[in-house]
């Protein structure tokens, strides 16, 4: 299945599309690497925690169950996203960074951007939940995130 995402100039929504209804949405907050998210009916939070070693919880919307959890490899540009028991690696695929992807197993989900500077792309769905296609979302603004403030600092 293939789905289309667009997302503001600064990353704080994301609109998830099939064809040209939309089916989903990724809200973050501005000033924390917060966010809430629902795509065809799976409505969850992301709550980022620690300063070091960064974990973000995977909650239900009310946030107040913890359905998973996803952990940064900032060195690798890396995570591991464990979701209902179930763990999936994310990585980018290209050093541009035009395109990641998130395997477990024989499922994935390959994102693909037409061009680095812009905010949209397609979404190539292989078995994977919605909550794990959110979370790639996530995961992706969260490293744009980290670069945009390192090169900020310089």
């Amino acid at each position: 299945m293939t789905l289309q995402w667009t997302s503001t100039m600064i990353g704080k929504e994301t609109r998830i599309f099939r064809g040209k209804l939309i089916v989903g949405l990724l809200k973050r907050n501005l000033w924390k690497d917060d966010a809430y998210g629902e795509l065809d009916g799976y409505m969850v939070r992301f709550k980022t925690t620690g300063f070091w070693n960064r974990k973000t919880a995977i909650l239900d919307i009310e946030g107040v169950k913890q359905l998973g959890h996803i952990e940064y490899n900032f060195w690798k540009t890396s995570a591991v996203i464990t979701y209902e028991d179930r763990s999936c690696n994310w990585a980018f695929d290209s050093w541009m960074r035009k395109s990641w992807k998130i395997v477990g197993g024989q499922d994935q989900a390959v994102y693909s951007k037409p061009s680095v500077w812009k905010n949209k792309g397609d979404i190539e769905v292989d078995n994977m939940s919605p909550v794990m296609v959110l979370a790639g979302l996530f995961v992706y603004g969260y490293f744009q995130k980290a670069a945009a403030a390192a090169v900020a600092s310089t």
